[in-house]
């Protein structure tokens, strides 16, 4: 039990630093760290709830830079995206799950890093807007999966070239709307019991320092360092789910 605290206790306050200087990463983070002691449905449970209330601590923050415009095709996508992985959340073997994520993240992450400069997409207006909307249904998947919604988003921004706090802003958008769908759909496919509600308010209280500090980081990125930030903590993740399979 004092292996299982320290773990989850760690765990929050490492993912939610991450967090807060990236706007993604805390479902990756965490879940690499949790599933060395929890089980796999309840680390979903935590990740969707804690994420969920940090994009809400930051949304004061970032408010005045998110064009609704600009998001709305990410949360369409989403809204077939969620449904999706929340059902394959509970029916698919989690080690297999873990494992395809992390080599896609692997994989990804380390390919724009090898390259000196990170590629530019440069799309007409209706093809940006199907391309978002279908970045929007698979970070959905992923988020129904288990919070997993930032990433993909995240790397989307970073190759349409978008201004660091541009790209935050959309992020933390369209995490904080498709996990208040996956909270609901995880809660009816997997539920939230005694278990989940007693490590929710154990881990809270490390989630929100940490997120500030993670913040206090972000502040201190230009653009070109934040992206280069981006996708290490991409390609780290992706390792270690990978190695842990």
């Amino acid at each position: 039990m004092m292996i299982e605290t320290l773990i989850l206790t760690v765990g929050a306050f490492c993912a939610a630093v991450v967090s807060g200087a990236t706007g993604f990463g805390f479902a990756l983070v965490s879940t690499a760290l949790w599933n060395q002691a929890l089980d796999p449905r309840l680390v979903a449970v935590l990740v969707v709830a804690f994420t969920l209330a940090l994009n809400i601590a930051y949304l004061p923050l970032f408010w005045r830079d998110i064009d609704l415009q600009r998001l709305a095709p990410f949360a369409a996508g989403s809204l077939l995206g969620v449904p999706l992985g929340a059902y394959a959340l509970s029916r698919l073997p989690a080690p297999a799950l873990r494992l395809a994520v992390g080599v896609l993240l692997l994989v990804y992450g380390g390919y724009l890093l090898s390259r000196s400069r990170t590629p530019r997409l440069e799309l007409s207006a209706r093809v940006a807007r199907m391309a978002d909307a279908g970045i929007g249904f698979a970070g959905g998947f992923f988020g129904g999966l288990g919070g997993l919604s930032g990433f993909l988003p995240a790397l989307w921004c970073t190759l349409r070239g978008w201004e660091k706090v541009t790209g935050r802003a959309l992020v933390q958008a369209y995490i904080l709307f498709t996990n208040v769908l996956s909270l609901l759909w995880i809660g009816g496919f997997v539920g939230v019991d005694a278990e989940a509600q007693g490590h929710l308010l154990l881990g809270l209280p490390f989630v929100l320092v940490g997120g500030w500090l993670g913040l206090r980081l972000f502040a201190r990125f230009d653009t070109t360092t934040f992206n280069r930030v981006v996708l290490w903590v991409i390609t780290a993740c992706g390792a270690v789910l990978v190695l842990r399979h």
